[in-house]
């Protein structure tokens, strides 16, 4: 069952991850700063920082937003517990080669027309005999980078685990950004959610010594979709 949840909510989880995970310590950005960073207005922000008062996690000092009690067991992206029956499973929906039109080259650093991989997959946790999709993730890398492992691999394991054990040492660059988004037809059919959803989007630039791989990540917390 898929839970229907407004867009300051799904932000004010990230913002409560981000908490989680010590990336905002003491305080969190001030509200301006929040809403660049969700490419939203600042009254979303502020319903946002509103909820997050209600639940008890953050407080409103003067002009600051103090943080009272991280969540440290909060999963929301990741799944946790060496002792859970959870299983992933990765479903490769494209895998093909596409010339990088302008703003992927832009975004990659390389000439138009250049010979881009675009792989496509969705990822599927199993607990218990319950399947959900946790996201659909998208990878654009140049066609001539030599990554090391066979695709039909990324069943078992992403795209990200696989890299990882291939290129060991190497110097890794990561350029986060996130932003909520709305979902196309095809997406939403993907995701088996309501058309016109909006869901929490993620995108890295990262660069593997100076080769630049573009991700797209599109995930459901927990289920959630908001519309």
């Amino acid at each position: 069952m898929v839970n229907i949840i407004n867009k300051s909510e799904l932000i004010a989880k990230d913002i409560e991850y981000q908490i989680s995970k010590k990336n905002y310590i003491g305080t969190i950005p001030s509200e301006r700063d929040l809403a660049k960073i969700y490419s939203v207005s600042r009254d979303t922000i502020r319903q946002s920082l509103k909820y997050l008062q209600n639940i008890g996690i953050v407080s409103l000092k003067t002009t600051k937003y103090e943080i009272n009690q991280p969540k440290k067991d909060y999963d929301w992206f990741e799944i946790f517990g060496k002792n859970s029956n959870q299983k992933i499973s990765n479903f490769i929906l494209k895998n093909k080669i596409i010339e990088a039109d302008k703003k992927l080259s832009l975004k990659l650093e390389v000439p138009l027309a250049t010979l881009i991989h675009l792989l496509v997959y969705k990822r599927m946790l199993k607990e218990n005999s319950i399947s959900k999709i946790l996201s659909l993730d998208y990878i654009f890398y140049p066609d001539n980078l030599e990554i090391g492992f066979s695709l039909s691999e990324i069943t078992k394991c992403s795209f990200w685990e696989l890299l990882s054990k291939t290129k060991k040492g190497m110097k890794l660059r990561d350029y986060q950004s996130v932003s909520v988004d709305l979902l196309s037809e095809q997406e939403c059919k993907e995701l088996m959610v309501p058309l016109k959803s909006y869901i929490l989007k993620r995108t890295s630039l990262i660069f593997l010594d100076k080769t630049p791989i573009y991700f797209i990540s599109k995930k459901i917390p927990k289920n959630n979709i908001l519309l």
